[in-house]
């Protein structure tokens, strides 16, 4: 199977970070990458690198927990089918992201899997992540700091939901019922996989509507699509590797990857790791960043044989 993959980033800040990722990417096999710069930094689109392999735009403000992580996304996969080009996977990540283990060409050669996502499980009426779809969110509650008032309404919303209690409710209804689904935000995806995800959309506008003022769609949008599909056969659990703290301030956020996690990130097999900061632990990038590729670049070579 001949790979080529684009690669779909999720970039805020550190154009200096980012170029770097984007380096590594591209001398590990035959890829493109596309990048959606958020509006709210208008100096990183000049910032970032481009060249004929890598593309960038800025279309959304992307808030955390918003509906606009799905629509950058999605407009990212719109942009990769207009190109024309041919791909075999879709990568779906962030700027803070690294590759952390030589081999994934040779990986996604040998792999039947269509979707490498985590899919945790599907989320019953009165779960607690329901309240996620089924709350009209206001968009002034959309604040990460973890200690913020903000996310103690958001807990107080979500308990009352789980009882029944349902304040600003969706209203909004969908003409095809689905079960729904959450895991992780990122993953790796067939090309096929992606194209099935724009069709879906543009046949179901009301499936996106729907999602609007939800709270963390990212972790469930394309997740519910994919597991309603025959694609939830081809499932398996994703390729990136990321940290959650155990305490309050830090379980629902990836913690920062330092020097500690590598010999954690080597034993869990992954390809991609995430977050990374310069200002933590520069050393830790560095030493992801000398990784050759080696393994990547010796299907590449095979693939060219084989065209």
């Amino acid at each position: 199977m001949k790979v080529k993959l684009a690669y779909m980033l999720l970039c805020h800040k550190d154009a200096a970070q980012i170029n770097a990722f984007v380096k590594q990417l591209l001398s590990y096999g035959d890829c493109d990458v596309y990048i959606h710069a958020d509006k709210k930094n208008p100096a990183l689109v000049d910032e970032i690198e481009k060249n004929e392999r890598v593309f960038c735009y800025s279309e959304y403000e992307v808030k955390w927990g918003s509906f606009e992580i799905v629509q950058s996304a999605l407009f990212l996969m719109k942009k990769i089918k207009e190109s024309g080009r041919e791909y075999s996977h879709v990568y779906f990540g962030s700027g803070q992201d690294l590759i952390v283990k030589d081999g994934l060409y040779e990986f996604l050669s040998g792999s039947p899997a269509k979707a490498f996502v985590r899919i945790n499980r599907e989320i019953k009426k009165h779960d607690r992540q329901a309240s996620r779809y089924l709350i009209r969110w206001p968009k002034r509650l959309m604040v990460r700091n973890n200690l913020h008032p903000y996310r103690f309404i958001r807990i107080f919303i979500q308990l009352l939901c789980k009882i029944g209690i349902r304040l600003f409710p969706n209203k909004r209804k969908l003409e095809k019922p689905v079960k729904f689904y959450w895991g992780g935000t990122w993953f790796v995806i067939t090309y096929e996989v992606m194209e099935y995800l724009i069709g879906y959309c543009e046949e179901n506008p009301d499936y996106v509507d729907y999602w609007r003022d939800s709270l963390a769609s990212d972790i469930m949008f394309f997740q519910t699509i994919i597991m309603n599909s025959v694609f939830c056969a081809d499932v398996s659990d994703e390729l990136m590797y990321a940290r959650f703290g155990t305490s309050f301030k830090t379980k629902n956020h990836p913690v920062t990857i330092t020097s500690a996690d590598v010999d954690k990130i080597a034993r869990s097999g992954k390809f991609f790791a995430r977050k990374f900061e310069p200002s933590v632990d520069g050393e830790v990038i560095a030493h992801y960043l000398a990784l050759g590729g080696a393994a990547d670049n010796a299907v590449e070579k095979e693939n060219s044989r084989a065209e």
